[in-house]
């Protein structure tokens, strides 16, 4: 083999190594952000991390980013964890993550599910990227029944729409009072999944489980 090549080689793997004994929630969110593109890989990675002891969490509409985010430990905690990227998802592009992302940094995190259709941009994000969201466990910080967030994507939309327009008009929505975060969304209620089904959902959207697996029973 080459010596420049062998040498080269021998370096960065060197590098890389140190990198990942000594700075491994960073370096394995990094690792999983560079082949965010491939499940194949983002299964193995994720697969990696829990051998370490380290935990992966899962996409949040107040947490995620567009990488993937090392989060260092709590107190007490010998290893930190890697916060899943809601960009990672299926259906979902970078660019809608961004707007989410922004408009979070610029007015706080979002408060419940009304607060999130009323400041969501309905011409980034629509009805499939939002089911996505929800199987995947993003908003489980407001709801914790997934199917209920899921079952009631067409009242997030339609809030969002209502208000967007509203507020191109220069006129005030007549359901919320006078300002958008007022609004609040008529959630229909929705039988939660059972736990192969929001397995099977989280698969979907992911493309691998990842707070469990089918099989963790036997």
């Amino acid at each position: 083999f080459n010596k420049s090549h062998a040498a080269a080689y021998a370096l960065v793997s060197y590098h890389t190594a140190y990198l990942k004994a000594n700075y491994r929630e960073e370096f394995l969110a990094a690792s999983m952000t560079l082949d965010m593109g491939n499940t194949d890989k983002l299964a193995m990675f994720a697969g990696e991390v829990r051998k370490s002891g380290i935990t992966v969490k899962p996409p949040c509409v107040n947490m995620s980013d567009v990488d993937f985010l090392a989060e260092p430990p709590k107190k007490g905690e010998k290893h930190g964890a890697i916060r899943y990227s809601m960009a990672a998802l299926k259906n979902i592009g970078a660019s809608a993550v961004e707007t989410i992302v922004a408009e979070r940094r610029e007015n706080g995190p979002f408060k419940d599910l009304s607060d999130f259709a009323a400041r969501l941009n309905p011409k980034a994000l629509n009805k499939r990227g939002l089911e996505t969201l929800s199987a995947a466990g993003a908003f489980d910080a407001f709801e914790s029944n997934r199917a209920a967030v899921n079952g009631n994507v067409d009242q997030i939309m339609a809030l969002a729409n209502r208000l967007a327009t509203n507020k191109a008009e220069g006129t005030s929505d007549l359901f919320g009072g006078s300002g958008g975060g007022a609004a609040k969304l008529d959630i229909r209620p929705v039988k939660a999944w059972t736990p192969m089904e929001k397995l099977n959902e989280e698969f979907a959207a992911i493309g691998f489980f990842l707070s469990g697996h089918p099989l963790d029973e036997y």
